[in-house]
């Protein structure tokens, strides 16, 4: 199995901005025995966000079998694909024949979040049409994961980013608008231009994208245990002939109930 496009995601998506905490990571070997057997349904949109190219009910079970024993993760494990996922066309319900699955739990020990991550390779390219498909190889979903206590201070950083870039969104419309006015002089519109250009600057480097990935909601996670609640929306990453990662779509994921 060639992981080695794994390790590439895991250094890519867990450097991102993060509350500077003293924080401690959860035990992963501890955690890992907790992880298994949870039955998930992924659904993957890839493509284009105006005309996405959705599969639906791809049931995995997470496996034991520990392939790969890695520091600060649980280690890449097998993963049992219960059911195909399916997609849509003209000649109506197609099935997408997946393989070579498995998942793992990375979590670097400066982050206040880890990553649960599961990937399948598509043997061949699987196409609706021209410009909506999935090409063969691997592909890798992330979804973030956190602690309790580091859910709850996230939550508390994005109130806070959003109500200062509130704030600077607010300076910045107040600029514009002597931009605007024609009774201000050129040299008033040049530091209003100066002042609405930083207060952009101050909102692109807030962190406020990335405090989007941080639920609001417990409807918006799916809680395995009290040190891994996963975030219910994910990132779908590919790896091109360079060894690039590139993101090709978005996730969710649900648990799967249990009939047996």
């Amino acid at each position: 199995m060639h992981w080695e496009a794994l390790l590439l995601l895991a250094a890519l998506c867990l450097h991102s901005p993060s509350v500077a905490l003293a924080l401690t990571i959860p035990n992963l070997d501890g955690l890992a025995p907790k992880i298994y057997a949870q039955r998930l349904n992924y659904r993957i949109a890839v493509g284009s966000q105006e005309t996405p190219f959705q599969f639906k009910d791809l049931h995995v079970e997470l496996g034991s079998n520990n392939i790969n024993p890695k520091t600060f993760s649980t280690g890449i494990h097998d993963i049992a694909l219960l059911q195909n996922p399916f997609y849509i066309n003209w000649r109506g319900k197609q099935n997408v024949a997946l393989e070579k699955g498995g998942w793992e739990l990375i979590w670097s020990e400066k982050s206040p979040h880890g990553f649960l991550v599961c990937g399948f390779v598509s043997p061949e390219k699987v196409k609706r049409t021209k410009d909506a498909f999935l090409d063969a190889g691997r592909f890798f979903m992330y979804h973030r994961v956190w602690t309790e206590e580091t859910l709850a201070l996230e939550r508390e950083r994005r109130l806070k980013i959003q109500e200062e870039v509130a704030e600077k969104l607010k300076d910045r419309d107040a600029y514009f608008q002597k931009l605007a006015d024609e009774k201000e002089n050129m040299g008033s519109k040049v530091m209003s231009y100066a002042k609405a250009a930083k207060s952009m600057n101050d909102f692109y480097t807030s962190g406020y994208e990335e405090s989007l990935f941080v639920p609001f909601y417990d409807t918006q996670v799916l809680k395995i245990d009290e040190n891994c609640i996963v975030s219910t929306r994910g990132l779908v990453y590919k790896t091109n002939d360079n060894g690039e990662a590139i993101k090709i779509g978005d996730s969710k994921v649900e648990f799967l109930e249990r009939t047996d």
